[in-house]
């Protein structure tokens, strides 16, 4: 029985060789060689980025009387802290041309891990100002998909939805907005 032991553990520590030889990253050969070994993290683009929205904002019924009139139609600014490449922090603002919603929300969105393409899944929430009612909690998840292309990986394309959704909702005319929309942002 021992000298099964003893074998078995030869077998372990010739498995663990190449691993226990390995040495720590070094900073001194050519530029990126250190990554994967220790030496820096690997951002593409960069910890913020700055993104431009614009798309379709259909709600779910007619806009209290009094409320302005548009196109449905929206436009939206997104500012983003990237924790990594896959997780980031939105802090987000949005006006929609039909009824004059007004929204300014925060929240994670998390990414999967993919060469240019990836895909997106977050919560946002915060103030969803709505006129001729006032200021409501609202929450607005958000799924999509979107391209690192350019130079450095630095511009954004992105396809995403989201529904904004005031708490509490039927409320005075205070119900869902959806949003279609298109991005295009830079990572610096």
């Amino acid at each position: 029985m021992k000298r099964h032991a003893t074998l078995w553990g030869a077998v372990t520590l010739l498995a663990a060789m190449p691993a226990l030889a390995q040495d720590r990253g070094r900073t001194d050969g050519p530029e990126g060689s250190e990554y994967g070994k220790g030496g820096y993290e690997d951002l593409n683009g960069g910890r913020f980025s700055l993104e431009f929205n614009w798309g379709a904002a259909v709600n779910a019924e007619e806009p209290p009387r009094g409320a302005p009139e548009g196109p449905p139609l929206f436009l939206g600014l997104t500012a983003s802290f990237w924790g990594d490449d896959w997780y980031q922090l939105d802090f987000s603002g949005s006006y929609v041309l039909d009824g004059g919603r007004l929204n300014l929300m925060v929240g994670p969105r998390f990414r999967t891990y993919g060469y240019p393409l990836s895909f997106h899944l977050g919560l946002r929430a915060g103030a969803i100002y709505m006129p001729e009612i006032g200021t409501r909690f609202g929450l607005s998840p958000i799924v999509g998909a979107d391209v690192l292309v350019g130079r450095g990986d630095s511009l954004l394309l992105g396809l995403s939805y989201s529904p904004d959704i005031p708490l509490p909702t039927d409320i005075d005319g205070g119900d869902i907005t959806h949003r279609v929309f298109m991005t295009v942002g830079y990572r610096f």
